[in-house]
């Protein structure tokens, strides 16, 4: 979801999977889980929603998951660093799996630090 909707209950964030509905004439519907039980609501009411198959480490922060997997690129890519593994790492519950189209490129983003270049330090030292 990327708005919130107080009167059906979706906020955003919240993440639905869509399945064909009990009745084969009725429409999909979005299923959500709330609490310990499965609560659903007819697509064509949530015209705020992004879909997906797979998020990015970036869309998936503040969510939580049973299972995740991780994802890396085949190269150094300049956004893979020990913060980005880090989140998406935490962002599972209970199983987590690693894909890496080459050995050793966890290794590669566990060495490597998020560099700010909000200038933020500098205006700190400044004051």
């Amino acid at each position: 979801m990327t708005r919130n909707d107080a009167e059906l209950g979706v906020f955003n964030g919240d993440l639905g999977i869509t399945l064909p509905a009990p009745d084969p004439a009725a429409a999909l519907r979005v299923y959500f889980l709330d609490g310990d039980t499965l609560r659903s609501v007819a697509s064509s009411r949530l015209p705020h929603v992004e879909t997906a198959f797979a998020m990015t480490v970036h869309k998936c922060q503040g969510s939580e998951f049973l299972h995740t997997a991780l994802v890396l690129p085949g190269a150094d890519a300049r956004v893979l660093t020990r913060e980005l593994v880090y989140t998406g790492i935490t962002r599972a519950r209970e199983n987590f799996t690693l894909l890496q189209a080459q050995a050793g490129v966890i290794q590669l983003a566990i060495h490597k630090a998020s560099l700010r270049t909000s200038g933020l330090a500098l205006q700190l030292a400044r004051t």
